[in-house]
């Protein structure tokens, strides 16, 4: 049996999705499992509360870890350090031999005291320390840029036309789909012999303006164009759209990562059959 934490996110609901195609029996923990994959075991409840946690993990021969995401954080910091504390615990407790970890490209790269160094993978260079501690064969994957990240600037792209960030529109990065993603950790939890990093690097490095010239005509704007703003105004932007100031800083910081060249992969692309491009994602947008 199989705990997957995060079971009905994005990356969560592919891993349980792949592991029942598969035929392992699949504990599927979130806040809420109303759409938890049929066929998988729904374990609802508070990734905050060790002892729940000690409970999805019990009897479990492996398990796929991840740290929830609160843009409303105020200290996004201690915030991800006592989720990620609390995730250890329960599977040092529970005694798990085999945890797949979500982390990012970049969290290899120490944050620094304020994380102003990666922005928020910064905090998944401490949980990859953590885990790090266990008893356990542990294997992080390390993806590129989610696409499903330009999402979240999908009302501003129809209503003005325009995806606003601060990363510099020359700076090529490695871009994935979360499907991708979550394959990848999929075949890593029933590899017997995956390694301690896998990198999901998508099918290409692209531009922020080549993600956006694909994702306008899903979105029914094909003249949709990227905007580099200020590093100061997208920060002010973030928080006018609900982000705490510390977690906009963050945002702001990881982007003067990315155009400094300090996030990366490090190892060779491989065989990209199957992976979803640009163009391949943002057609599934449109449908």
């Amino acid at each position: 049996m199989i705990t997957v934490l995060g079971a009905t996110g994005n990356v969560g609901s592919q891993v349980v999705r792949d592991l029942l195609a598969a035929g392992v029996r699949v504990r599927a923990v979130a806040r809420t499992v109303d759409r938890a994959a049929a066929g998988s075991e729904p374990w609802p409840g508070d990734m905050g509360d060790p002892a729940f946690l000690r409970r999805a993990f019990d009897g479990a021969d492996a398990a796929f870890v991840l740290l929830p995401f609160d843009v409303t954080a105020p200290d996004h910091a201690s915030h991800q350090a006592r989720l990620g504390s609390s995730v250890v615990a329960a599977l040092h407790d529970a005694g798990v031999p085999r945890v797949v970890a979500l982390s990012s490209l970049g969290a290899e790269v120490p944050g620094g005291p304020d994380l102003s160094a990666t922005g928020y993978l910064g905090s998944l260079h401490e949980q990859e320390g953590r885990l790090a501690t266990l008893d356990a064969r542990v294997t992080v994957v390390r993806p590129g840029l989610f696409l499903e990240s330009f999402l979240h600037s999908a009302e501003a792209v129809r209503t003005h036309g325009v995806h606003a960030d601060s990363i510099d529109p020359e700076v090529a990065l490695p871009m994935v789909a979360t499907r991708d993603v979550g394959r990848a950790a999929a075949a890593a939890l029933l590899a017997s012999s995956a390694p301690g990093v896998v990198e999901v690097q998508g099918a290409a490095d692209r531009t922020v303006p080549e993600v956006v010239a694909a994702l306008g005509p899903a979105l029914g704007v094909p003249g949709a164009t990227y905007v580099r703003v200020p590093d100061t105004e997208m920060e002010e932007l973030l928080q006018e759209a609900g982000l705490s100031a510390d977690v906009a800083r963050l945002h702001v910081a990881m982007n003067r990562a990315f155009n400094a060249g300090r996030v990366r992969a490090h190892g060779p692309r491989g065989d990209v059959t199957g992976v979803l491009t640009v163009q391949e994602w943002a057609a599934g947008v449109a449908s």
